[in-house]
């Protein structure tokens, strides 16, 4: 059985294509498959697919007939792979040489049905100017082996980054088929990384972290889908949501984590205002702006009855928190919009 099968999704990357599949083949573990899914490109990339086929016989290429989107064309990659583990590349990013080598070995002495790791981002303007770059906040090496560490430790796990993508980490396959997981391709333009991701944590009995940064993450203003706005974007983060409370069902309902499970909900309210609402390209008006806001405090899994200890614990850890709980609470929605307003103005993206 190959030992991992690397997934890439390719949609008119001729311009970083070449790049990105080098350094998956030119990995210290040569026992892997290389699934290039081409997403009906319109420019020169289902040609430099074949070529790369031609040139390696680790790569197997699929031209689809019809565009089915990131998560269409992850999904028929998965369903054609032979690894014991699957892995994701984006068509524009890069593998660090040994990414696969000491993964993979993580994977095979730990048991571990899910193996995270460290990446560096890159935020990259229109222009091409690099605008900063950031590495991943793990500090060490961890090891969750029972179901039951897992879920007390979810909101650590989470706080590191390691379930907002796929692209850092690698899985193995037999738990994605037996348990039937997905991506939802009903998500066009993101969020389905951290929702794929919750449901195959909920069906992970080992994960382990290396700390170490493997992967590259160029984000591209000119190249990306998740930072446009689309009203498929509001609801994808929605549904997100809906996953990971099937997970805040099963953590114990310590204080702590209550007040971390009211702050995720604030946080995906804060995401959809900050990066949907207010959007550059919003035209909405700023009626139709807070009835999104009544909308999504209406969604069961996004709504809360606030108890005064947790209320406490949260004016005492975060003032800023506490205040948009209250107002987000007890359905405030003018004032809320005006503190989401202010909030953009200060932390809304700057590309």
């Amino acid at each position: 059985m190959t030992k991992v099968s690397v997934i890439i999704p390719v949609y008119n990357s001729e311009m970083y294509l070449e790049d990105a599949v080098s350094t998956v083949l030119n990995q210290t573990l040569e026992d892997i498959e290389v699934i290039l899914i081409n997403d009906c490109s319109t420019d020169q990339s289902g040609l430099i697919c074949n070529k790369l086929e031609e040139n390696d016989e680790r790569v197997r290429v699929v031209h689809l007939e019809k565009n089915k989107g990131l998560c269409g064309a992850r999904n028929e990659g998965i369903r054609i792979s032979k690894g014991e583990y699957v892995a994701f590349c984006d068509n524009d990013d890069h593998f660090t040489p040994n990414l696969l080598k000491d993964n993979y070995a993580t994977a095979i002495t730990y048991n571990a049905q899910m193996v995270k790791y460290g990446r560096k981002l890159i935020d990259i303007d229109s222009k091409g100017n690099i605008l900063r770059e950031k590495e991943s906040p793990i500090s060490q090496f961890y090891l969750f082996e029972e179901k039951e560490k897992m879920l007390n430790n979810f909101f650590l796990i989470k706080s590191m980054g390691l379930l907002t993508n796929v692209w850092n980490g690698i899985y193995k396959r037999s738990t994605l088929i037996e348990n039937d997981i997905w991506f939802n391709e009903s998500m066009r333009f993101g969020s389905e990384d951290a929702d794929f991701s919750f449901r195959f944590f909920l069906n992970t009995n080992c994960l382990a972290v290396n700390p170490k940064s493997y992967y590259i993450h160029y984000r591209r203003d000119a190249f990306s889908t998740s930072r446009k706005y689309s009203l498929n974007k509001i609801a994808s983060m929605i549904k997100t949501a809906e996953s990971e409370s099937t997970i805040w069902k099963d953590i114990d309902k310590t204080p702590e984590n209550q007040e971390n499970i009211i702050l995720a909900k604030n946080n995906y309210v804060i995401n959809i205002a900050l990066y949907q609402i207010f959007h550059k390209d919003n035209t909405l008006s700023h009626i139709e702006k807070i009835n999104i806001l009544k909308k999504i405090r209406n969604t069961p899994y996004l709504s809360y009855k606030l108890d005064k200890s947790i209320s406490k614990r949260i004016r005492k850890s975060n003032l800023k928190q506490w205040l948009f709980t209250k107002l987000y609470g007890k359905k405030y929605f003018a004032f809320l919009y005006g503190l989401l307003y202010f909030e953009n103005l200060v932390k809304g993206e700057k590309w």
